[in-house]
């Protein structure tokens, strides 16, 4: 449920904005290659966010650390969108599933699931309702359990609340779609290979 990632919300590091995206089957090496990123350095998860507000809008590459996480690679990026960005999404996701999720602190977010470059599912967390996809109407419910149901509901009251509650919301879908719980003390444990890929 949303509420099991509460702790995010004190993670300050990432509070201009942020994108997890996990591709089943690849190794960290593999995403890189099929990206065409360069691999630049070892890091842990305070260099990886910590070092000022990530990506610059503008900027002529992108930057994403990856590590490996039981049969997913997760992508993690500061204030970056590499990973729902089409072009890379669907280059990533092909012959594979990709989930991906990314926010700003004042703009947009996006949630994406995508099957062999396909999309499954595709929505701004803010908009739940407002699913496109071929697995849209599958995956409706698996989103209100999550957390979207209850944020519909807030949607009237404190925005601040209700776009948190969204944040949150989403961060639980996509475990619901991995299998995976993306923890605190996961992320903090991790290894993660500081990538930079250029801009199309």
């Amino acid at each position: 449920m949303a509420g099991d990632y509460a702790w995010f919300g004190a993670v300050d590091d990432l509070a201009e904005g942020f994108c997890f995206t996990w591709v089943r089957g690849l190794t960290p090496e593999q995403v890189i290659k099929v990206s065409e990123g360069k691999e630049l350095e070892r890091i842990g998860w305070e260099q990886l966010v910590g070092s000022g507000d990530g990506q610059q809008m503008g900027a002529e590459q992108y930057f994403y650390g990856v590590a490996h996480v039981g049969e997913w690679a997760l992508l993690v990026e500061d204030n970056g969108t590499f990973g729902t960005t089409d072009l890379q999404a669907r280059t990533l996701g092909r012959g594979t599933t990709l989930v991906s999720f990314s926010w700003k602190a004042r703009g947009l977010g996006r949630v994406l699931v995508l099957e062999d470059a396909s999309y499954r599912v595709d929505f701004d967390p803010l908009t739940s309702e407002k699913v496109s996809g071929w697995g849209a109407s599958e995956l409706a419910t698996v989103a209100d359990a999550a957390g979207f149901a209850v944020a519909r509901d807030l949607r009237s009251g404190d925005q601040a609340e209700y776009r948190k509650y969204c944040m949150l919301s989403a961060f639980a879908f996509v475990e619901r779609v991995t299998g995976v719980a993306m923890t605190e003390d996961l992320l903090e444990r991790l290894t993660y290979l500081l990538t930079s890929v250029r801009a199309s």
